[in-house]
């Protein structure tokens, strides 16, 4: 159950953040400024083959709860209505390691509808792949506008 708690405490903190002033100042060293900085549009209509939208890179130096290596790709709905995101993984070490994602579907006033988690995606050494993550519940009433990578981690094992 620890992810549970993990992902609980991490959708507080993405909960927290935006422009009510619950986010952490630019600043910030300790992490908390690089939630959100990951996040691309979701498409307005749902598509197979969303077009590709830039993000935000994280900021120079990243963040210990994304690491340098993911980034965000391309975000839309699957045929079921469940949001998904494309994170891209540069895998920088020379040996297979473990990454665990956790990515919030937001609406436009930055709330979350609903978050999807991968748990020990490996990526080859020194090659790039592309994770898909998928929501846990269904948007059918597409409110989620954004897409957001609030958690990358990366191991050198499987759990």
């Amino acid at each position: 159950m620890t992810t549970s708690v993990v992902v609980a405490a991490t959708l507080a903190l993405t909960a927290g953040c935006g422009s009510d002033g619950g986010g952490s100042p630019a600043g910030d060293t300790k992490g908390g400024a690089a939630i959100g900085k990951g996040m691309a549009q979701l498409p307005v209509e749902p598509t197979e083959e969303p077009t590709e939208e830039p993000t935000t890179p994280p900021p120079t130096g990243g963040s210990s709860l994304v690491t340098s290596d993911a980034k965000m790709g391309t975000c839309g709905w699957g045929s079921d209505g469940k949001p998904y995101a494309n994170i891209k993984i540069s895998n920088s070490s020379s040996t297979t390691a473990y990454y665990t994602l956790l990515v919030g579907f937001v609406d436009d006033a930055g709330k979350v509808v609903t978050t999807g988690s991968k748990s020990d995606a490996a990526v080859s050494g020194d090659s790039d792949k592309t994770i898909k993550v998928i929501a846990l519940e269904a948007d059918s009433a597409k409110k989620a506008k954004k897409c957001r990578l609030s958690l990358g981690t990366k191991s050198d094992s499987a759990d």
